[in-house]
């Protein structure tokens, strides 16, 4: 299919918005709200089936700290996120900004004021990039549950909605990201609601929610704002969630994940099974180096302090990137990766590159010496980034690479990492014969 000059321009479009973003590539995600009061996550409401009565004394009992918005940004910054997102509203409706649509708000319950304009204002002294989540659902609405019931609700549903996106965009200034969570449709599934007997209407959530005409309102109150793909519409960026995997045909993503497991994104007093800071790291490289960002989820108290699991993992993250940055900002995966899988080097940790040069982070240390198999061009040079020490490069057979001078046990704490320089930028190398056996390996390009 050829290119029209309207598809070419709006790619020209998208590519200008989101190259902070590309370059970015690490962003945290917060979810926080009146149900951080009980630290039992965010999704309370429904999967402890709680009436509406006696969820709304959370929000009488939710007490922000004064300083919560400085603590939230400044451990975004010691954790080397380049942005933030916050939970403007969850599922259960309550909306941390001031709204003329809902009394159940920040600045008319207990916290008395707006929060969102405390974020904002925090985040912009740190340079940080500003993100806004808001959930499309509300559980708060009879008509979500039964729209044959109350049908009076779904225009209201809708317009609330509207009304709500509208305030975010035009109450705060300039607006990095909108992050749509869940566009389902009155009567279907929700999160947590198990033994719901679905009704949905006969609606898209496209179609229901008049997504384009709402994110059409968006751009035109934030003209360089990037949405993702959670009101029914694709927009700018596919979200993967607790999983690394990339979009079809080489769309935006970013994977979102939490230091829990599912469904826990809020607080949680006592949490057992949490990912530990290798395995965040972990996935950290993962989505970068085939090509997405990586937006980690804290879930803060109910003062909106920082929990000391979520804090002391990512300041060692943090750590890591304040040495190892550049193995990770403004990367991209060039030719190492023909395809997600796995990929050369892979039992000893990954790849990311820049130009003529990859960063290969060792999560699988390997001693005195690694050996580079199935990549080329010609090696230059290597550097151990964790010491600053320079490494020894020699050919082997097989167009390997043999690069030594390695500590014995890892350096530095987490993951070391090496920087290559090659001739050109890296790239995978095919086989298609058993010469190698023999020690005749013919390098060639792999080709997909």
């Amino acid at each position: 299919m050829n290119d029209t000059p309207e598809s070419a321009a709006a790619r020209a479009d998208r590519a200008e918005r989101m190259a902070w973003w590309h370059e970015a590539k690490f962003g945290m995600f917060v979810h926080w709200g009146c149900y951080s009061v009980l630290g039992r996550g965010e999704q309370i409401l429904v999967r402890d089936m709680m009436p509406l009565d006696e969820y709304a004394q959370l929000a009488d009992r939710f007490q922000p700290a004064a300083d919560w918005a400085d603590r939230i940004a400044d451990q975004a910054v010691r954790a080397g996120a380049r942005y933030v997102v916050l939970t403007t509203r969850h599922h259960d409706g309550y909306c941390l900004f001031e709204t003329e649509t809902d009394p159940f708000n920040a600045a008319r319950t207990g916290p008395g004021r707006d929060l969102i304009a405390e974020y904002v204002s925090a985040l912009r002294k740190r340079g940080l990039r500003v993100g806004f989540y808001y959930s499309i659902i509300n559980w708060r609405w009879r008509g979500l549950w039964d729209p044959k019931g109350h049908p009076d609700d779904l225009p209201k549903i809708v317009d609330e909605i509207h009304q709500q996106v509208r305030e975010l965009m035009t109450h705060y200034g300039k607006i990095d990201i909108l992050w749509y969570d869940v566009p389902q449709v009155p009567g279907g599934n929700t999160p947590g609601a198990h033994g719901y007997q679905t009704q949905p209407v006969a609606q898209s959530s496209a179609e229901f929610y008049r997504s384009e005409e709402l994110n059409a309102m968006a751009r035109r109150l934030q003209p360089d704002i990037l949405i993702n793909n959670r009101a029914g519409t694709d927009e700018d960026f596919g979200t993967p969630e607790q999983r690394i995997e990339p979009e079809d045909g080489g769309r935006a993503w970013e994977a979102c994940m939490t230091i829990n497991y599912a469904p826990n994104w809020g607080n949680i007093h006592h949490s057992i099974a949490d990912k530990t800071a290798g395995q965040i790291l972990y996935n950290l490289v993962r989505a970068v180096r085939i090509g997405g960002n990586f937006l980690f989820n804290i879930g803060p108290d109910a003062h909106g302090h920082v929990l000391p699991r979520d804090r002391e993992a990512l300041d060692r993250v943090g750590k890591w990137l304040t040495r190892h940055g550049e193995a990770i900002y403004g990367t991209s995966p060039e030719g190492i990766y023909p395809t997600p899988n796995q990929g050369p080097g892979y039992h000893y940790g990954m790849f990311t590159c820049k130009g003529n040069v990859a960063y290969f982070t060792l999560f699988y240390y390997p001693g005195e010496y690694v050996v580079l198999s199935k990549i080329g061009p010609a090696v230059r040079s290597a550097e151990l980034m964790t010491t600053g020490e320079p490494l020894t490069v020699e050919p082997l057979p097989n167009a390997r690479w043999k690069i030594s001078g390695l500590p014995a046990s890892p350096p530095g704490d987490l993951a070391p990492a090496i920087k290559i320089e090659f001739e050109a930028p890296p790239y995978c190398l095919a086989f298609a014969d058993s010469r190698w056996l023999d020690g005749d390996y013919e390098a060639k390009r792999e080709t997909r």
